[in-house]
């Protein structure tokens, strides 16, 4: 009995406890219940204030799943708990107007990539989401009444009222980013959107974010470079960009660090990397940083994509001369790849673009020649193709340190013959250009102001040309030439930033560069033996350099770089130590003022050879600096200018002068052969301007340059100064661009004064006939001009817009005008008499070209 008592007076207990604590559970807000879920499962619940006002709801358990909780929310409450991503969570209302879907993609505006964690709501409102890894992101509630912000760190913020074609289906929200985050920014659309100038004198390209140029449907590194101030290529080629007065070859052209020797496809005709890979061009006109060296003149300097892939994205196209395709995929949170390959369709489709190119370029040489004088009795055979493949792996190994693994093969290759139908004649070409490089860059953040940079690269260059010419019939002989050219290099390269106070950085670095260079002429006659000859050189070089550079930049006020490099060439055994300088500040409201200087040294360039010039495609060839006639290049520049902006209008001018020590030619004279070598200098001086007017969706914009280039050489014109083969003393561009819709138009007029060249004079006496050549390059051809138009039209091909395409043409030279880039002199000999006859090269004539892109 006691222990029944017992059990009852417990049992008592507990109910009394029970009631007790019922009476007594506590009663919250649901908003504020919601806050504290929000910080035990780190999610954002997005909702109306006026939805939750005055609701409340007894404490329960947390110690459940996530998903639990929501579903007893719901049952309690009697709301809808929505998750629109994996962690913003959106509370509704149970009626049909909430049960509708408002959704949409957060992409860049110009690479078109997906944003991950953008914030989507309502302006006023609460109502909230965020996107995913593929950008999307979903809301409810949303009416035309709304107005609705996108907005991301970094990126300027979309908000627009809601319209019912936003209502009815997803679309992409397309945000673009801050240049302000980037102090160095300077002018954000220098000639269109995409091209901007930099605090530190450089101009960057974002091809991906460009818009367009005349001329030009697709991007082109080295093509769109020509429209820039000071840059010109007056044989028309993307290879041969002449930078302030300087020389191709004493441009510093690299692609992901890699230093490339062989920039173009077609004999220069079209740069040699795939634009959809490329997120940023920087070019250096002059005062380029103390981490460039071994160069006179200008950079390139080509950078790909550095962040890791969230989503696969990729495209596919073709024009009229080659087809191309990129991937981008992600193998991971932390990894991703890269991929891209182009090759020409030139040997499976003839097209128009591909007939005039070719007219241009194999004007004046063997194929032309054969092609003038071929007959029923002759067989042709001419097989071209170029290519270039691409892969990039991408690493975040950790919050600290990144690895970015790149590598880059480009070829082209010509395999011509000219016969007789029996065989009794025949001539063979076989040319070959590839270069091909592989780079691995490791970045590292030992702290939030110190890092490290620290890169190897290798890159191998190789020309090959052979000729083989026979006549099995009277009169019987054999006839060989070869030109070959190759260049290995290794180099490794090292530097820290750090940054300290308020916009000050100081870096340290150094460079290891090995280059094994060399190249084989001859030529071999069974007719003449005399004749022959062969000139063979393989040499090695090692560069060591140290430097370091001070930097402040206070935003768009001030900006000073300088800088000190040491370089040590091992063939010369010298030590150089050379400054570098450079300083912008705003001098009044909207008005800059900019000054550099800059010594440098480079102990690799071509020389020019015109004797094994059968093919007149490849005439030059790479070689080191050495003791035995080809000195070290060392070059002093200095530049000066101003900048107004305001009002959308845009007034650049810049002065400047070069000189150049150590050119070197081979076979610089007429009647000269190839074992003569002639050293000299060279001076340019002028001046560049750019006045540009945006007027809403319009933009025209003119440039003009004056420049004066002059060599010197002790054994050529009598020691007397001429000008320089790229002296082109005036050049004028008008370009006018205007979006319409999807559609843009571009429209260019450029002018400038033609190239000097060496003429001559036939005189006759007594029947006889004499040839006095005039001074080197006293002459000048006629003034250079054309006009150039290209359209493009940007569709979805999907709902969503994930899949988009793009339509364009182009008129290259739409007035066909015939310009005269180059007139040189040749030497024959007849009969035991030396005659002399000019050659002269067109430029490329009416010109479309078409292209096709599909990418997502």
């Amino acid at each position: 009995m006691r222990v029944q008592h017992r059990f009852f007076f417990l049992w008592m207990l507990l109910m009394v406890g029970s009631l007790f604590s019922q009476q007594n559970q506590e009663v919250i807000s649901l908003k504020e219940m919601l806050f504290v879920l929000e910080k035990k499962h780190d999610v954002k619940f997005s909702f109306s204030d006026t939805l939750v006002a005055g609701k409340t709801i007894r404490k329960f358990s947390f110690e459940k799943s996530l998903k639990e909780l929501l579903i007893t929310l719901e049952e309690k409450t009697g709301l809808i708990f929505k998750r629109a991503t994996a962690r913003y969570i959106v509370i509704l209302e149970r009626d049909a107007k909430n049960a509708t879907l408002f959704c949409g993609f957060v992409i860049d505006k110009y690479s078109k990539e997906p944003i991950l964690g953008a914030d989507v709501y309502l302006s006023g409102n609460v109502i909230g989401s965020s996107s995913d890894e593929s950008g999307y992101f979903e809301l409810r509630g949303v009416t035309e009444k709304d107005t609705i912000v996108v907005s991301f760190l970094g990126y300027k913020s979309y908000a627009k009222p809601v319209t019912q074609k936003q209502l009815k289906m997803c679309m992409d929200y397309e945000i673009e980013e801050y240049t302000s985050q980037l102090d160095e920014v300077l002018v954000t659309s220098y000639l269109v959107d995409g091209i901007a100038k930099n605090n530190d004198g450089a101009i960057e390209i974002s091809p991906q974010k460009r818009g367009i140029l005349p001329g030009l449907t697709e991007p082109d590194v080295l093509q769109e470079l020509q429209l820039l101030p000071g840059i010109q290529s007056p044989n028309e080629t993307t290879s041969g960009l002449n930078i302030r007065g300087g020389a191709p070859d004493q441009n510093l052209v690299l692609f992901d660090g890699i230093r490339i020797y062989n920039p173009a496809h077609f004999f220069g005709m079209i740069s040699a990397f795939n634009p959809y890979v490329i997120d940023k061009v920087k070019v250096f006109e002059s005062g380029a940083g103390v981490e460039y060296g071994n160069h006179v003149s200008g950079v390139i300097d080509i950078q790909t994509d550095s962040k890791v892939g969230r989503e696969a994205t990729g495209g596919i196209g073709a024009n009229f001369t080659h087809a191309d395709g990129f991937l981008k995929i992600p193998l991971g949170k932390k990894v991703s790849l890269v991929l891209s390959g182009r090759r020409s369709l030139t040997d499976a489709f003839n097209s128009i673009t591909f007939r005039n190119l070719s007219k241009r370029v194999f004007q004046n040489t063997i194929i032309s020649r054969n092609a003038a004088n071929s007959s029923m009795t002759y067989t042709t055979d001419n097989r071209f193709f170029f290519e270039d493949f691409y892969v990039k792996l991408l690493a975040d190994i950790s919050e600290k340190d990144r690895l970015l693994v790149s590598q880059l093969y480009v070829n082209n290759k010509l395999d011509y013959s000219f016969g007789t139908n029996d065989a009794s004649f025949l001539q063979v070409d076989n040319l070959m250009v590839n270069n091909v490089g592989f780079s691995t860059t490791w970045d590292r953040k030992w702290s939030p102001n110190l890092e490290q940079k620290t890169r190897f690269y290798y890159s191998n260059y190789e020309l090959d040309y052979d000729f083989m010419g026979e006549q099995t019939v009277e009169p019987i002989y054999t006839q060989t030439s070869t030109k070959k050219n190759a260049i290995k290099e290794i180099g490794f390269t090292t530097s820290f930033e750090k940054s300290f106070k308020e916009n000050h950085k100081i870096s340290v670095g150094g460079d290891y560069i090995k280059s094994d260079v060399g190249y084989t002429l001859g030529r071999a006659y069974s007719f003449n033996s005399d004749l022959d000859y062969l000139r063979e050189e393989n040499t090695t070089s090692s560069i060591y350099a140290l430097y370091s550079e001070y930097s402040y930049n206070k935003k768009k006020k001030f900006n000073i770089n300088v800088g000190l490099r040491n370089t040590y060439f091992s063939i010369e055994k010298k030590l150089f130590v050379t400054p570098r300088i450079f300083m912008q500040f705003q001098l009044f409201p909207h008005f800059w003022v900019n000054s550099s200087y800059e010594k440098k040294q480079q102990n690799i360039s071509q020389i020019i050879e015109l004797s094994t010039s059968d093919f007149g495609l490849e005439n030059n060839v790479w070689s080191l600096s050495n003791r035995d006639g080809i000195p070290i290049l060392s070059a002093n520049q200095f530049s000066g200018g101003f900048m107004f902006k305001k009002n959308n209008w845009l007034l650049d001018v810049n002065l400047y002068t070069k000189k150049v020590e150590g050119l070197t030619w081979l076979s610089s004279g007429v009647f000269t052969n190839s074992g003569i070598t002639s050293n000299g200098s060279s001076s340019a001086k002028g001046i560049t301007l750019l006045l540009k007017k945006k007027m809403g969706k319009y933009i025209s914009w003119l440039s003009y340059g004056f420049g004066e280039t002059k060599f010197i050489f002790p054994t050529t014109n009598e020691g007397v100064s001429f000008p320089g083969n790229n002296d082109i003393r005036h050049n004028f561009t008008w370009s006018h661009n205007y979006r319409l819709g999807k559609v843009d138009l571009s429209l260019g007029w450029i002018y400038r004064t033609g190239t000097p060249f060496t003429g001559f004079r036939q005189v006759v006496n007594d029947d006889m006939t004499q040839f006095i050549v005039s001074k080197v390059n006293s002459d000048r051809l006629n003034s250079y001009h054309r006009l150039d138009f290209s359209s493009t039209y940007e569709f979805n091909f999907s709902k969503d817009s994930r899949w988009k395409g793009k339509i364009g043409v182009s008129f290259f030279n739409i007035y066909d005008r015939e310009n005269s880039l180059q007139r040189v002199l040749r030497a024959t000999s007849s009969g035991g008499t030396t005659i002399l006859t000019s050659e002269e090269t067109l430029s490329l004539g009416f010109t479309p070209n078409m292209v096709f892109r599909v990418q997502f």
